[in-house]
């Protein structure tokens, strides 16, 4: 008896815009622009040693995250590429490094300075570090552009939906107003126009492998808030 033939299977074509990439991910997203961490940030209710253990990660984090810029820049294959992969690599070092070491201070000042350990890079940010590096070595300008979205644009998402009803705070409410400003909707923008016009060309083996490297981020970036929420660190460290 010759065996049944499976099933054709039938999937959805692969995400040909960043608002489908985005939609693509599916509640992840919403529990990025939901999470707790912010949300306590928004209502004064986080405790100020977390935000101090979430600063001192992220001044970890984001060199990493400049470097892998630096990478999308050497692998433009146009100026115009090259010119947005440098704004944003610019707009992290002489801009949001700058901004995150002054919030690190503001949280210094409320909770008191940290132990040594929250200088040494937690799990969750040697998994995402690692992988954006990864990423930087062995994908092309688009791969790169697809793993810094997440951050980047879920960042400016996630301030713009809590400015509004954010208390008054002498740290908090300058994390959001950061992420909430114009200046910053800009950088957010800029890349997704960008990565808009790549992923119309691309084909479409090359769109899959996009949303596969997109939702690792956003899988990433949760693991990062969890971390910061939960003050999670090595389990010799805590």
């Amino acid at each position: 008896m010759s065996a049944t033939p499976a099933p054709a299977h039938t999937s959805a074509p692969a995400p040909a815009t960043t608002a489908e990439l985005r939609d693509s991910v599916g509640p992840l997203w919403n529990a990025l622009i939901e999470h707790p961490f912010p949300r306590g940030l928004a209502d004064g209710t986080l405790p100020p040693e977390r935000f101090r253990f979430y600063l001192a990660q992220n001044l970890l984090y984001l060199p990493d995250y400049a470097r892998m810029l630096a990478m999308g820049a050497t692998r433009s294959p146009d100026l115009r590429g090259l010119g947005e992969y440098t704004d944003a690599l610019v707009n992290i070092v002489a801009v949001e490094l700058p901004q995150n070491e002054r919030m690190h201070a503001d949280a210094v000042a409320l909770a008191g300075e940290g132990p040594v350990s929250e200088g040494v890079r937690a799990p969750a940010t040697v998994a995402y570090t690692s992988w954006l590096l990864s990423i930087a070595a062995t994908g092309d300008a688009n791969d790169i552009a697809a793993a810094l979205l997440p951050c980047a644009w879920s960042y400016g998402e996630i301030a713009t939906g809590l400015i509004d009803g954010a208390v008054e705070h002498p740290a908090y409410r300058g994390w959001i107003e950061f992420f909430a400003s114009d200046a910053y909707a800009v950088v957010v923008a800029t890349l997704r126009d960008s990565f808009d016009r790549e992923l119309a060309a691309m084909p479409e083996a090359a769109r899959v492998r996009a949303a596969d490297i997109f939702i690792t981020g956003c899988r990433l970036e949760r693991q990062f808030w969890d971390q910061g929420f939960t003050g999670t660190t090595w389990q010799d460290l805590s």
